[in-house]
């Protein structure tokens, strides 16, 4: 088992990146990188993204009783043996069908640093967050 510290270096080696999971130009819920490319599975994996697409695709919603309610409220949770934060809400500004969520992943910040990497999500992202109906709000995290 690795611990904090270790999977945090990790993440500062890898360098600061952001991913979006979520529609992008069409209905259906994949993994993009900032220029709207799909990150298929297989290469998720190769950059250590300690979540599947299970867990992207509601997943992480649904295990925190998150009720499916579109209201900007953005949830995170974070790990990995290379550090990463999930930040993730219910959305239907993509996606009109209810379950429809969307999430920021983001690598290459420390911990406690969810805000600055949450920043970094939505500067990497502009135009996923300037689609949103209400404005995305980062909660407190419990576990």
């Amino acid at each position: 088992m690795m611990d904090l510290e270790t999977a945090i270096r990790r993440s500062h080696e890898a360098g600061k990146s952001a991913l979006y999971w979520g529609c992008w130009g069409a209905p259906g819920h994949y993994l993009h990188d900032p220029q709207g490319r799909t990150v298929w599975e297989r290469e998720a994996s190769a950059i250590q993204l300690p979540w599947k697409p299970s867990h992207m695709d509601g997943g992480l919603l649904k295990n925190g009783k998150r009720a499916d309610d579109p209201d900007g409220r953005v949830w995170w949770t974070c790990g990995g043996l290379t550090f990463w934060y999930a930040f993730y809400w219910w959305d239907r500004s993509g996606d009109k069908r209810g379950a429809s969520n969307s999430g920021f992943y983001v690598r290459g910040f420390g911990w406690p640093e969810a805000e600055q990497a949450f920043a970094f999500a939505c500067k990497s992202f502009p135009q996923i967050v300037a689609r949103q109906k209400f404005p995305l709000t980062l909660q407190e995290h419990r576990p």
